[in-house]
């Protein structure tokens, strides 16, 4: 009964992470967890997957959803895998889905590896992304940012 409250009340925002894995087979663990008006972590659904290409994400993904009565969160964050996001726009078109900001920040060392200064550029970064207030003021020290380091045309 909890369990079923809780998918009724806490769907809009899910994230699902890919990032456990749970035993000797290398088996990809999903949780799919949601965030109560208490701000806790709730978990929301789970499963142990064999593969993590499209097709399971899709099984994986159609499964949660009917156990929601095929009602879509608003919104899901996950890792950058291009599987996971192959699948939610095929299962969930009109989901919004965004990139986990832990993965991002995780991944700037090796992105900003051969910028002079990477130890500011790495914090103004950080900076950028959590204090722009508006999408104006980001797209706008976003610009800046680049130009500074020389970014353009990396990846």
């Amino acid at each position: 009964m909890l369990r079923e409250l809780s998918l009724k009340e806490f769907y809009d925002v899910i994230c699902l992470d890919t990032t456990y894995l749970v035993n000797r087979y290398n088996m990809p663990f999903a949780l799919f967890v949601g965030v109560n008006q208490h701000r806790q972590s709730i978990l929301l659904g789970c499963a142990l997957m064999s593969s993590e290409d499209i097709t399971s994400y899709k099984i994986v993904l159609s499964t949660w959803l009917g156990a929601l009565n095929n009602v879509r969160p608003l919104a899901i964050m996950t890792d950058q895998c291009d599987s996971i996001k192959a699948a939610i726009n095929a299962s969930m078109p009109n989901t919004v889905h965004r990139y986990c900001i832990w993965h991002i920040f995780a991944k700037l060392p090796t992105k900003l590896s051969g910028v002079l200064d990477g130890k500011i550029a790495k914090a103004e970064f950080k900076v950028l992304v959590l204090d722009s207030i508006s999408v104006a003021e980001f797209e706008r020290r976003w610009t800046d940012y680049i130009a500074k380091y020389n970014l353009d045309g990396r990846d």
